[in-house]
């Protein structure tokens, strides 16, 4: 208002949902340093995960041959990523945007469905197959958003911890196989490196450290499918196991590094993990 006229010129007026729900938080005294958008339930990334979990079944192996097969989930993943990566570039804004590297466990979750696909003939296991990889596809893009926003909590890694256990669980079994080694240990290594990339890039590790993190834990991963496979197809469940315990906290501790994040706390809980494994591999290896 002007004092010497008295004139108390027009306030701009702003319109629209966010703009009166901005006004009702202020008016309850409600301030929030982050937005509102990453907590969006992940009804697009469902839908697009159900498609592709849905159209994997019918390029499956048996049905199309394997060069084939191969190269419709790769054409899979690659889509499914684009299309999230599309819908969080337009609708999630930037302080919980995950990026490119959020197409990462998206992708380890369609190769782990493909291998259930292409590992059996039997109907009833494709559908657990085709749901898990529907929901780490809707969830996992989800729950960086959310990690990135600074909301983070115990049942968050909890979940985060569980997406990569459903995806790595079918690996491993594969890994521990009959298959040809070289192709045992490519998909091990491909999951190890998606599934440690993402966790590093929900920590908002840098994407250097987050490469040659995952690249390490890759190694180390399929190094250590020399000593697990020994004792042949007779140990081949148990050696799965001693694999998932090593990938967990591998996984963890390059986490940890990755983020300077590095304490006596975290090296003890995660090595424990590594040293457990890796008593039970140099075991089988003796025996």
């Amino acid at each position: 208002m002007d004092n010497r006229t008295g004139f108390r010129p027009p306030e701009r007026r702003a319109g629209g949902h966010a703009f009166h729900a901005q006004q009702a938080r202020r008016a309850l005294g409600l301030t929030l340093d982050r937005p509102l958008a990453e907590l969006r339930t992940p009804i697009f990334h469902f839908a697009v995960g159900a498609l592709v979990a849905g159209i994997a079944v019918l390029a499956r192996p048996q049905r199309v041959g394997v060069p084939l097969g191969i190269a419709l989930d790769v054409v899979l993943a690659v889509v499914a990523s684009a299309a999230l990566l599309v819908y969080d570039r337009w609708f999630c804004p930037p302080e919980a945007r995950p990026g490119l590297e959020g197409g990462a466990l998206p992708t380890a979750a369609l190769l782990a469905e493909s291998l259930v696909l292409a590992g059996t003939s039997d109907g009833r296991l494709w559908i657990p197959a085709v749901v898990v990889a529907a929901l780490v596809i809707a969830v996992a893009p989800h729950l960086s958003a959310l990690r990135i926003a600074g909301r983070d909590g115990t049942w968050l890694r909890l979940a985060r911890d569980a997406a990569g256990v459903l995806v790595m669980s079918p690996v491993l079994v594969a890994a521990t196989s009959s298959a040809d080694g070289l192709v045992r240990g490519t998909v091990l290594a491909a999951a190890a490196f998606l599934t440690t990339l993402d966790a590093l890039h929900t920590e908002q590790a840098t994407r250097l450290r987050g490469v040659l993190a995952s690249a390490a834990v890759a190694a180390a991963l399929t190094g250590a499918l020399i000593p697990a496979t020994r004792g042949g197809q007779t140990a081949a469940a148990a050696a799965g196991g001693i694999l998932l315990v090593l990938w967990y906290g591998l996984r963890g501790l390059a986490v940890a590094g990755g983020t300077a994040r590095l304490s006596r706390g975290v090296i003890a809980e995660y090595g424990f993990f590594v040293v457990v494994a890796a008593g039970l591999l140099s075991n089988a290896a003796h025996n």
